[in-house]
């Protein structure tokens, strides 16, 4: 069972407990951050890139979304001190997301996923379309289109470094030139003392990692046929400089989702959210506060 603690307003990203849920067998890491009331009942569940824990989301742009609704930050089996085995495939991450989710009370949510989890989010919204209400997509893609303009050469492998350093962490999230808003970034996600377990470069937990990420990208999962039952209203972030996702990946998918809107922002990277944590939040936040007909 969670600890009795809850979002209530006085826990930052930096300083909310990390809880563990108990769901058909698999202790599940999270963390909930927000106000006693919320504006939206509707709480906001984040599902993480690859090899990112807890830990990995930027503080700023966490507490700017915890400002006003209920943030859900979820670590899937196997990952960070969550328990389980690793899953193998894009629907086995939707389904253990989506039952975590009813386990803490939850009948409606809206997801956030980011590169790998924006995968996920793609997955759960199909799959479980009376369960999630919006989606939120940043820096990630279609599966399968043979349209897609595929990732730079070296990005992977600088993704399996055991550990980032600056150079890293500014070719794989920013973009050329953004030294400052790099270094902020990283000084604001190491500001947490308390961590989870990182998720070691050479893992069985990577591996399956890389397994389902590059069958869905190539299209053998066959996700990217099922975008069009993604009907729920949906917001694409991108970066114009994405090593992972290059920015026409973006227009790819929000051209095969019925009621998508997309934002590119200038001179950003494959996390747009780390190097504009306000102007991202203020933008999902007026997202998913709109009426949607």
């Amino acid at each position: 069972m969670p600890s009795t603690e809850t979002g209530d307003g006085q826990h930052t990203a930096v300083t909310a407990p990390t809880l563990h849920l108990e769901v058909e067998g698999i202790s599940y890491a999270y963390r909930k951050l927000g106000p006693a009331t919320p504006e939206d009942a509707t709480p906001l569940v984040f599902l993480q890139r690859f090899r990112g824990t807890l830990d990995d989301w930027d503080p700023a742009f966490v507490d700017a979304m915890a400002s006003t609704r209920t943030v859900v930050l979820f670590s899937d089996a196997a990952v960070g001190s969550s328990g389980g085995r690793p899953a193998r495939t894009v629907d086995e991450k939707s389904d253990n997301a989506a039952a975590f989710i009813r386990a803490l009370g939850f009948s409606r949510a809206d997801v956030l996923g980011f590169s790998m989890g924006g995968f996920v989010a793609q997955a759960i919204a199909i799959r479980e379309p009376d369960l999630v209400r919006k989606v939120v997509l940043v820096g990630t893609g279609p599966g399968g289109n043979p349209e897609t303009e595929p990732h730079t050469d070296i990005v992977f492998e600088i993704a399996a470094h055991q550990v980032y350093d600056f150079e890293d962490t500014r070719y794989l999230f920013f973009s050329e030139g953004r030294d400052v808003e790099t270094r902020e970034s990283m000084e604001r996600i190491a500001s947490r003392v308390s961590r989870e377990p990182a998720v070691r470069a050479e893992s069985d937990v990577t591996q399956a990692m890389v397994d389902l990420i590059f069958a869905f990208m190539s299209g053998e999962s066959g996700h990217h046929k099922l975008l069009g039952r993604l009907r729920q209203p949906t917001l694409i972030i991108s970066g114009d400089n994405d090593p992972f996702f290059p920015v026409k990946n973006q227009w790819l998918l929000h051209r095969e989702i019925s009621d998508a809107r997309l934002a590119v922002y200038p001179l950003a990277g494959h996390a747009p959210h780390h190097q504009h944590p306000q102007a991202v939040a203020e933008q999902v936040r007026s997202f998913l506060d709109a009426a949607h007909g």
